[in-house]
């Protein structure tokens, strides 16, 4: 707030010039489009950290198999193999959400937003491929116990 004399004894009381509405949106736009990395970003964290636990959690059913005195699942390639598209899936998405927060911050600061459909659809494709390969690496396990 400004006071400002206007010439007799009483002060004019002034606001200061408002924000401009599209200034305040344009900031609450980029702050969800930074959320919307951070999502990205936990979920290729989580796909990696899901690789690399499969991929170790071979070492344990061995371990168990053979205290049991049953014979061996299936090998370790298969499961370091799974891992290994678990961590290739967390890098791509995480790829994929740098990709989309640059794209969104571009179209965000030029007034020209338009949600895309293809970080989701290759999201999903990347979640189904994954919980495939699980499936399989479990059919493959019971099948050989």
């Amino acid at each position: 707030m400004t006071v400002e004399s206007s010439g007799g004894f009483r002060p004019v009381v002034t606001d200061p010039p408002p924000r401009r509405a599209n200034e305040e949106t344009r900031v609450r736009e980029q702050l969800a489009n930074e959320r919307t990395l951070l999502a990205w970003a936990r979920t290729a964290i989580t796909f990696i950290a899901l690789g690399f636990g499969v991929s170790r959690f071979d070492v344990f059913l061995r371990e168990l198999r053979a205290s049991n005195g049953h014979e061996s699942g299936p090998s370790a390639a298969f499961s370091a193999a799974i891992g290994i598209v678990f961590v290739l899936a967390g890098m791509l998405t995480a790829a994929a959400g740098v990709i989309r927060y640059f794209h969104g911050r571009r179209q965000i600061e030029e007034a020209t937003f338009e949600a895309p459909f293809w970080p989701y659809l290759v999201l999903t494709l990347l979640m189904c491929a994954v919980g495939l390969s699980l499936l399989l690496y479990l059919v493959v396990d019971v099948a050989r116990s």
